[in-house]
């Protein structure tokens, strides 16, 4: 079995050296000191994920994620940072990296960090392939999404996260609108591709660093690290638009329209434990639902103060 590439870029020998020792006994490690160097070596080599200062003597800021992105934008780029210039780092993120870790390190935090980096890539492929969960302890068999026990998993890690490093994430709830009436009209197959489809919409229009998964029956969660209630809002915004502007093809070649319903709640503005942030995104869900489905609501907002789509 290949092992996945991991290309270290830092300045500090003794960073590069202590970071592949712990990792090159399960991927194929690769180090460089300068970021040019880096590059060069991008371009010849594809690799899964690259560990980078945020902050070289050569390049500054947010373009270390632009030049790497410029070559291959699928791959997974984790920024290195001080506590100083956390700042920086999430704006590294707004411009697609997946995740920032602060020095001084802690390993058992990147592992994870990188592993499910590597999960979310392997889904995203077998989505684009549409092929079969091969990994059913942590997907869900029928959307191809991570599954609710695993979402929970995501979801108290990075509330731990969250509150070690202060920072704000947000919690969707995406309900799709009358999905009984859609099942009792097309049958339980028709109902499970429609799933299947929503949650490639899901997946394929928002950011890698995003956990989308199926909570229940006819509802997705998504865990989006980094945002807070506006930004959640505008995610949700965009997916109530292309969810309700798809037209899903049934195996009789006729063509059906569904709406989804989505409740936000935002750590810690609206809960600091994961039991009450899906509470208040439930809660939040509920609200949509009793002002008439097709709609975003903000746990803590009042309807007047709700985004209505």
């Amino acid at each position: 079995m290949n092992k996945e590439r991991i290309l270290i870029v830092d300045g500090d020998e003794y960073v590069r050296r202590m970071l592949a020792r712990s990792l090159e006994k399960k991927y194929l490690v690769y180090t460089s000191p300068s970021f040019k160097e880096a590059l060069g070596i991008f371009r010849e080599i594809p690799f899964n994920v690259i560990i980078t200062e945020i902050d070289t003597p050569e390049i500054k800021g947010i373009e270390v994620v632009r030049k790497f992105k410029e070559i291959r934008t699928d791959t997974t780029i984790i920024v290195v940072t001080g506590y100083d210039s956390i700042p920086l780092a999430i704006e590294a993120m707004r411009e697609g990296a997946y995740d920032y870790l602060t020095k001084p390190f802690n390993m058992d935090e990147l592992e994870l960090v990188i592993l499910h980096a590597l999960e979310r890539q392997q889904l995203m492929e077998e989505v684009r392939e549409r092929k079969l969960p091969s990994r059913l302890g942590i997907l869900d068999d029928i959307t191809g999404v991570y599954n609710c026990k695993y979402f929970e998993e995501l979801l108290r890690q990075e509330v731990a996260r969250a509150a070690r490093y202060p920072q704000k994430f947000s919690l969707l709830l995406i309900e799709v609108d009358d999905f009984d009436k859609f099942r009792e009209n097309y049958g339980e197959k028709e109902a499970e591709i429609l799933l299947r489809n929503i949650a490639k919409i899901i997946l394929n229009k928002t950011r890698i660093t995003d956990f989308p998964a199926r909570y229940k029956d006819a509802t997705f969660s998504m865990i989006t690290p980094h945002t807070d209630k506006k930004g959640a809002s505008t995610v949700a915004a965009r997916l109530l638009g292309l969810i309700s502007k798809e037209d899903f093809v049934l195996e009789n070649g006729g063509v059906a329209k569904v709406t989804v319903s989505i409740g936000i709640s935002t750590f810690d503005d609206d809960a600091t434990s994961a039991a009450q942030l899906i509470e208040k995104a439930e809660e939040a869900l509920y609200q949509a639902k009793r002002l008439g489905r097709n709609r975003v609501c903000l746990f803590g907002k009042s309807s007047e103060e709700e985004n209505l789509i």
